[in-house]
C-alpha cells in the first residue's frame, strides 16, 4: 500500500526526545543547580538585609554627624564669645593698668606735696611753740612784776604827796598789727584789766596767719586812735600797706611802732606813746 503525500504524521518520535530532554534538564535543575538557585538566593536576601542594616548605619551615622555638626557649631561659638570676652578683659585689664598708672602718679605728687606741708607745719609749729614759750614767760614776768609792784605798794608808807595819775584807756580805740596771737591776746587782757580799756581791741594777724588787703586794711583801722605796728613778727608787705594808707590819709589814727619786746615792753611802750600824745594834746589846747 503506497504513502499518501503530505499526509502530517505525528510527531510522537522527536516530541518524545524533546520530553526526555527536558525531563533529564529538569533533573539536572533539580539537582545541583537548583541548590545552587537556592544558595544564591539565601545569599542575596542575607545581601538584602545587609544592605538595609547598612542603609540603617549610614543614615544613623548621617544623624550622628549632623548632630557632631551642630554640637561643633554651637562650641565654636561659645569658643568665638570666649574669645570675645577674653578680649575684653584683655581691654579692661589694660584700662585698670592705665588708670592705675595715673592714679600711682597723683599719689605720687599728692605725697610730695603733703610732705612740703607736713615739713612747713612743723616749722609753723616750732616758731608758734617758741612764741608760746616766750608769751609764758612774758607772762610770768608780767605776773611777778605785779606781785612785786603790789607788794611794794602794800608796804610803802602812805603820804601826802600828790601821786602821778594813772592812765586810762576809757576813750581810746586801739587796733594792733603783727605780732605772735597769744602776745595781742596777753597785750589787750592788761591793758583791759589793769588800764580800763574798753573799746574792742583791732586784730589784724601777720600774713603769715591771715592774707589781708590793703581796702580791708582801711576798714578794719579806720576808727583807730592808736595802731600797734609789731614789726618784730609781721611781714614787710603789711607793714608796707600800713604806712601807705597813712600817708595817702587813710587811717586817722597815729602809728606806734614798739621798741620793747615782751608783753611787759609792748604794754609799757602803749603807755608811755598814749601819756606823751595826751601831754601834747592837753598842751596844744591850753
Amino acid at each position: 500500500m503506497k504513502k499518501a503525500k503530505h499526509v502530517i504524521r505525528p510527531l510522537t518520535k522527536p516530541i518524545r526526545h524533546v520530553s526526555n530532554w527536558c525531563i533529564h534538564l529538569w533533573d539536572g535543575v533539580s539537582g545541583k543547580d537548583h541548590r545552587r538557585v537556592h544558595q544564591l538566593r539565601h545569599e542575596l536576601a542575607i545581601a538584602q538585609e545587609n544592605a538595609a542594616n547598612l542603609t540603617q548605619q549610614l543614615a544613623q551615622a548621617h544623624t550622628q554627624y549632623t548632630d557632631l555638626q551642630k554640637a561643633f557649631n554651637d562650641q565654636q561659638q561659645e569658643l568665638d564669645a570666649r574669645q570675645q570676652a577674653l578680649a575684653d578683659h584683655q581691654q579692661e585689664l589694660e584700662n585698670s593698668r592705665q588708670q592705675y598708672s595715673e592714679l600711682w602718679q597723683e599719689l605720687d605728687a599728692w605725697v610730695t606735696d603733703s610732705d612740703a606741708q607736713i615739713q612747713f607745719l612743723k616749722r609753723e609749729l616750732r616758731n608758734r611753740t617758741s612764741a608760746l614759750t616766750n608769751c609764758e614767760a612774758n607772762l610770768n614776768t608780767v605776773q611777778q612784776s605785779n606781785l612785786a609792784a603790789i607788794q611794794a605798794r602794800s608796804t610803802a608808807p602812805i603820804t601826802n604827796e600828790p601821786t602821778t595819775p594813772v592812765i586810762t584807756l576809757a576813750d581810746w580805740k586801739i587796733g594792733f598789727v603783727g605780732g605772735h596771737e597769744a602776745t595781742r591776746r596777753v597785750v589787750i587782757q592788761t591793758l583791759r584789766s589793769d588800764y580800763g580799756l574798753v573799746y574792742t581791741a583791732v586784730e589784724i594777724p601777720s600774713h603769715r596767719e591771715v592774707s589781708t588787703s590793703q581796702k580791708q586794711l582801711k576798714q578794719k583801722l579806720a576808727d583807730c586812735d592808736l595802731i600797734v605796728s609789731i614789726v618784730r613778727y609781721s611781714n614787710h608787705s603789711l607793714t608796707k600797706s600800713l604806712m601807705q594808707l597813712k600817708e595817702k590819709g587813710g587811717l586817722k589814727g597815729k602809728i606806734l611802732t614798739p621798741n620793747s619786746r615782751g608783753v611787759s615792753g609792748v604794754v609799757r611802750d602803749i603807755l608811755s606813746f598814749i601819756e606823751t600824745s595826751t601831754s601834747l594834746d592837753t598842751e596844744e589846747a591850753g
